[in-house]
């Protein structure tokens, strides 16, 4: 196996070949398949070849790459599903819904008329003030650019439910 694959991932051994999957493209660097269990006809999952956990650990050249060739399938996937909505998803992490820890993006087809599971805004979510997401900006922006910052992330967010409530 690719020094860059891991035996255990479900992705790794379709790249390896030792998994059967329904391939709609192939290149040096991604490979795009059908999902075996698709929330709506022609959900496609677009992998990078080489492992990597999430979306946190691609580098950059290779996330802009996997997304590049989502872009591209978009059209022939619209029109080969008669879908005229395709939705972007890309889970980083368990609780975000990942289950294959090896980066990936979801490209769904919605049917007219279908309701999507995951609607934003989500209509029962409160709406933080002004003052709360500027409060909240000003943190995420100081974080980008300090790695030892974290802590005070989930304070922050816990002042924010706690000024809404």
């Amino acid at each position: 196996m690719d020094p860059n694959q891991h035996p255990e991932c479900v992705f790794c051994r379709i790249i390896g070949g030792d998994e059967m999957v329904s391939v709609i493209h192939e290149d040096d660097d991604i490979i795009a398949f059908l999902d075996i269990q698709p929330l709506f006809p022609g959900h496609v999952l677009v992998v990078p070849k080489a492992h990597y956990k999430n979306l946190f650990y691609v580098p950059e050249e290779l996330a802009a790459r996997t997304f590049a060739t989502a872009q591209r399938l978009l059209p022939g996937l619209r029109r080969a599903t008669g879908c005229r909505a395709v939705n972007l998803f890309s889970p980083n992490g368990a609780a975000g819904g990942q289950d294959v820890f090896h980066f990936h993006l979801h490209l769904i087809p919605v049917p007219e008329g279908s309701p999507f599971p995951l609607q934003l805004p989500d209509p029962n979510a409160e709406v933080p003030t002004r003052s709360q997401l500027d409060v909240m900006a000003a943190h995420v922006g100081r974080c980008i650019h300090d790695e030892s910052c974290g802590k005070g992330a989930a304070d922050e967010q816990g002042s924010m439910a706690a000024a809404s409530a």
